[in-house]
């Protein structure tokens, strides 16, 4: 029998992850680990996403703002989290930036004086019951020609106990993302595979005692500060056939 039952948009989620993506706490911890233990990591990730950001970013879910302040420079920038815990780190973080803007509200009901050139999404459509209206109503705020930027994490065989504490409701793949950008009216420009080297990591991982934050921190250190150098290195020359995670921008036409 399938672990998995229909989403509002007709894929598949996993039943708990229902009860818990609606839950604050895990996730902005796991948020603040991952600023303090992989510095490396964030920064790739940043790397990956900027060339595909214009001026005019909304940030969609900036937790802490990590990568925010890995791109910010050079732009304005709305960073949006409905998390009060994220909300008053990103305001402290970015008091004495005036390109970046922080707002607490509701998406759907948040009115702006003007649309945006890019909106990303670092680790935050997994958490989503339906991501194709999602990004659908996200394209609405983009300019003719305007990208939505998402990174999730892949692998949907490797969906466990850790994708179910934080909230996710899915994991993805290139061609599940490309399916979804269509949906959404955008139209795919930039898919790839990311961060292959930490498969097995996260296999491993995954399986150990995740309420161990302390051991879970020091080995993500360790991992981010050996793997991910190696990681970033190759991928830059080479595209992955897989990879833990999903790099994906999808053009707004208008």
């Amino acid at each position: 029998m399938s672990r998995l039952r229909p989403a509002p948009s007709g894929r598949y989620i996993h039943p708990r992850a229902v009860a818990l993506v609606d839950q604050e706490g895990d996730h902005d911890a796991d948020l603040d680990l991952a600023s303090e233990s992989a510095p490396n990591y964030l920064s790739w990730v940043a790397e990956l996403c900027r060339p595909h950001l214009g001026h005019r970013v909304l940030e969609v879910g900036a937790g802490l703002g990590a990568i925010t302040a890995r791109y910010e420079q050079g732009r304005d920038v709305v960073a949006n989290d409905v998390s009060p815990t994220c909300v008053q780190a990103l305001r402290e973080r970015f008091a004495d930036h005036p390109n970046v803007r922080v707002e607490d509200r509701d998406l759907r009901i948040l009115e702006l004086d003007a649309r945006f050139d890019s909106v990303l999404m670092v680790n935050v459509l997994e958490h989503i019951a339906d991501d194709v209206e999602a990004l659908r109503g996200l394209s609405r705020m983009l300019v003719p020609g305007g990208d939505v930027v998402v990174y999730v994490p892949a692998l949907n065989a490797l969906y466990g106990a850790l994708d179910e504490k934080v909230g996710h409701y899915r994991r993805y793949s290139v061609w599940r993302l490309r399916e979804i950008f269509r949906e959404a009216g955008l139209e795919p420009i930039e898919l790839r595979w990311v961060n292959f080297l930490a498969i097995p990591a996260w296999a491993a991982f995954a399986r150990g005692d995740i309420d161990d934050r302390q051991r879970s921190g020091t080995l993500l250190s360790l991992w981010d500060r050996t793997a991910v150098p190696a990681a970033r290195l190759i991928e830059a020359r080479v595209r992955m056939p897989i990879g833990l995670n999903v790099l994906g921008v999808g053009c707004h036409l208008g």
